[in-house]
This record gives structure tokens, C-alpha cells and sequence, in this order.
């Protein structure tokens, strides 16, 4: 009896200093002293809510778009400075190990990903460990992969031209005078650059003369690639296809690589090299074969449920739709055909008013274009030509690919039927296929007439 008094007391002075989680935690703990037909009953339920994977209420919103983030490779090791000892061997010959080069960072396309919410603002691979002695080397520091969805563009913001800030700040200054200058600068920062470039041995930094030490080759090579390389530009399309994006640093070298004529025990060793760093800028354009494109509140969201697998938010309320949602239409003969749920576009989209740019970079992959038209409206042919000024505002082009219009809300009374009828006298060509995506109505129509265009999208390419 004395041990239940003692454990309910401290899950008492838990749940005043922690909260409610300690409450459920002391009450499991209480009870499981008593017998399991009394956990049972005075069990407390814990919370079940859903936490967004970008860290809950305080983060904002939780599907990202475009984000820019910064890529570092990992350090190189040192080199290590050492010398084998023995009983009988006091002046060892150098024996130190090499660093080991540092973890690279990659980006990989994964299908399951839908948001760059995934990806963090620093991505920093781990560095080399350094060498020792004994001829001891360093381990090589381990890659990090960022998953990304699929149809992510990655560039690279480039430096800013220090030298054409420079002419901008004094154009009238002596170039030749300040050409000999930068020279005596180059020059000067050369010899400290090198100087730091290595690691001593104790009580060895003032002895050491490494002016006349000649660097190898393969870390002469590797610090001209970085700093000539040329900017990022990729685009993640396929599923498991990745790109570096910040390669590791070299690892330095022991003191046996510079054993020379003159100098048989190199108290010296070369320290690794730094990773790279790059900027990034992150944007995704969702992949589909089709794209829902229309104004808010048209039924886009409601047409994507009814054809298929995909639950995006719909009420009786008018509300527009934040994020873009991609679902997968199945046929009978097990055809797959995705298609994507894109926000409503309002006048002015091109210009990015609202949310226009964020809604409108999904649609440039999406290879059939379906407008879904709320044809209760008046004159509902006037927001198909909205939605196609908007596009082609935006990218020429964009909205003459190959298109479907779907009429939707098309069982709202004598108003829709009217206006479909004069819709179709007004254009006889367009391919109008009149939906209500609200009761499941004519649905059937509206995919096989989006299959065959796709097919046809197909055969011309």
C-alpha cells in the first residue's frame, strides 16, 4: 500500500512540473501496480494529433515549393605528424597517417516525396577523421542523400564578382598601380595561404620553413576545380536520379609524403581541405500527365475525388485549395494516368498576384491541360478565356496544348443546362464534356476523353 501512495505522489509532482503527458504516464504506472483489470479502466487515452513533418503550428505552412538551402561538404582530415619509436629505435623514420577525405552531399528524386518541406536549410556531410601514427589513416566521412520529390529544379546562386564591385567602387583609380598592388596581395596571401596549409609538429611551427615545399598534384587539381567550377543546374525528373551538390574536402597527407633528400624526418604534415559550399535554390514543379486548372471554387478538388484515389479538402463553403494534390486514375485494363489538382488561378496570376507564380509553375509539366469550368456561372466561356490569357501570360505557349473542358456543376437547374447548350453553339470544336463531379455523373466520359489525348500526346512525340 505504501509503494501505490509513493508512486501516485510522484506522478502528482510530474504532472505539475511536466504536463498532461506525465498525468497518462502516471496513471499507466499507478495502475500496473494494481492489477491489469484496473488499468483498463482508469487507463488515460493519449492525444492522436497529426504533427506536420515541418515541425507543427510554428513552423507555417507545411507544403513548400521553393526554398533555398546551403550545401557543405565535409572537411578532409589532417595529415598527422609522427615518428616510429621503439626500445631500441629513439629516431624512428615518420610513420604518420593521412586524413581522410570528407563526406560528399547528394540530392536523389524520390517518388514518395510530394514537398521540400524534407529538406533542411543547412545539409552538412560529416568530415574525415585525421590520421595518426603507425601509418594509421583517417576514415573517410559519410555521404549524406536529401530526398526530393520528383520534378525538383536545383541551381545554384552564384558569388557575387568581387573584382566587378571593386571597378564599380573606384573606376577612376591607376590600373597599373593597381595591378601591382593585387600582385603584392596575390603574392603575400599565396605564401600565408600555404603556410596555413599545414599542420606542425609541437615546438616546430618557427623551425619549419614550408615556403619551398612542393604541394602534390592531386591537391593542386582539386582546389583548381573548385574554384573554376561551373554553377549547379539540374533537374530531378526520374525516380532515384541523384546529383552532387557539394563535393568533400581532400585529406591532408602525412609526414612521409614529403620526406626529401634534405630533410629525412619532415616535421610537417598537410592539413585536409575544406568542403565545398553552395547555395541552392530548390523549386518544384509537380510532374502529372493531366492538370486541373480552373478558377476557385469551380470543383477542381471535388473532380479529382471522383476520379480518383486522391482526398483532398471539399465543403459546402467557398474556400480555394493551398497546396496542389496529385492523383492516380486506374482504368479497367490497369492504366495509370496522374493527375494534378492545381490551385485556383484568379486575374492577374501572371503577374503573381495572390499566389499566382506558386500556383502556375505546376502546370508547365503537366502534358494535358484540363480547365474545369463551373458552367452554372454566366457566361461561363468568358473564365475559360481568362484561364488561357493567364497562361499563355505567363509561358507563351502553355495553353495550347492539348485540352479538355470540363463542365462541371453541370445538375444545377435549368441555368447550367442553358448555357452548355449556347456554349456549344458558340464553339463547336471545343471538346466539352459536361460533369457533376458532386454526384459521380458522366465521369467515366471525362477520363477515356483524357486517356485518348494522352495517347495522342504519345503517338505525336
Amino acid at each position: 500500500m505504501a509503494c501505490r501512495i509513493a508512486v501516485a505522489y510522484r506522478a502528482h509532482l510530474a504532472s505539475r512540473v511536466i504536463g498532461d503527458r506525465a498525468v497518462v504516464r502516471g496513471c499507466k504506472r499507478l495502475v500496473q501496480t494494481q492489477g491489469r483489470v484496473e488499468e483498463e479502466e482508469t487507463a488515460v487515452p493519449q492525444s492522436t494529433e497529426w504533427k506536420p513533418r515541418t515541425g507543427g503550428k510554428k513552423s507555417g505552412r507545411n507544403f513548400i515549393d521553393r526554398m533555398r538551402c546551403t550545401a557543405i561538404g565535409g572537411s578532409g582530415g589532417n595529415g598527422c605528424v609522427s615518428f616510429f619509436r621503439d626500445v631500441f629505435v629513439p629516431r624512428g623514420p615518420a610513420d604518420g597517417g593521412d586524413g581522410g577525405s570528407g563526406g560528399d552531399v547528394w540530392l536523389e528524386a524520390d517518388s514518395s516525396e510530394t514537398s521540400l518541406s524534407c529538406v533542411k536549410q543547412w545539409l552538412k556531410a560529416r568530415p574525415g577523421s585525421n590520421g595518426r601514427g603507425k601509418s594509421m589513416h583517417g576514415a573517410r566521412g559519410s555521404d549524406i542523400t536529401i530526398k526530393v520529390p520528383q520534378g525538383t529544379l536545383v541551381r545554384e546562386i552564384p558569388a557575387e564578382n568581387k573584382e566587378a564591385q571593386t571597378e564599380a567602387l573606384d573606376p577612376g583609380a591607376d590600373r597599373s598601380s593597381r595591378f601591382l598592388a593585387d600582385l603584392e596581395t596575390q603574392m603575400a596571401r599565396r605564401t600565408e595561404d600555404k603556410a596555413a596549409l599545414f599542420v606542425h609538429y609541437p615546438r616546430w611551427e618557427e623551425r619549419n620553413d614550408v615556403r619551398g615545399v612542393r604541394l602534390p598534384a592531386e591537391f593542386k587539381a582539386f582546389r583548381w576545380a573548385m574554384a573554376h567550377a561551373e554553377p549547379l543546374s539540374a533537374d530531378l525528373t526520374m525516380h532515384g536520379q541523384r546529383v552532387l551538390v557539394a563535393r568533400g574536402g581532400l585529406g591532408g597527407m602525412g609526414n612521409p609524403h614529403f620526406i626529401a633528400a634534405d630533410d629525412r624526418q619532415p616535421h610537417y604534415a598537410l592539413r585536409g581541405l575544406a568542403g565545398q559550399t553552395r547555395v541552392l535554390d530548390l523549386e518544384l514543379k509537380t510532374i502529372a500527365d493531366v492538370g486541373l486548372v480552373g478558377m476557385p471554387n469551380a470543383g477542381k478538388s471535388t473532380f479529382l475525388r471522383a476520379v480518383s484515389n486522391a482526398h483532398p479538402k471539399v465543403a459546402a463553403y467557398p474556400f480555394t485549395t493551398l497546396n496542389p494534390y496529385i492523383g492516380t486514375v486506374t482504368y479497367d485494363d490497369a492504366a495509370q494516368v496522374t493527375v494534378a489538382d492545381i490551385p485556383g488561378l484568379v486575374p492577374g496570376a501572371h503577374r503573381n498576384i495572390g499566389l499566382g507564380h506558386a500556383f502556375l509553375r505546376h502546370v508547365e509539366r503537366s502534358r494535358v491541360l484540363v480547365f474545369v469550368v463551373d458552367v452554372s456561372r454566366p457566361e461561363p466561356w468568358r473564365d475559360l478565356q481568362m484561364l488561357r490569357d493567364e497562361l499563355d501570360m505567363y509561358r507563351v505557349g502553355l495553353s495550347a496544348r492539348p485540352s479538355l473542358v470540363v463542365c462541371n456543376k453541370a445538375d444545377a437547374g435549368d441555368v447550367a443546362r442553358r448555357n452548355f447548350e449556347a456554349w456549344r453553339l458558340i464553339a463547336p470544336d471545343l471538346a466539352l464534356v459536361p460533369v457533376s463531379a458532386m454526384l459521380g455523373k458522366n465521369i467515366r466520359k471525362a477520363t477515356h476523353a483524357m486517356r485518348q489525348m494522352l495517347e495522342s500526346e504519345r503517338e505525336i512525340r
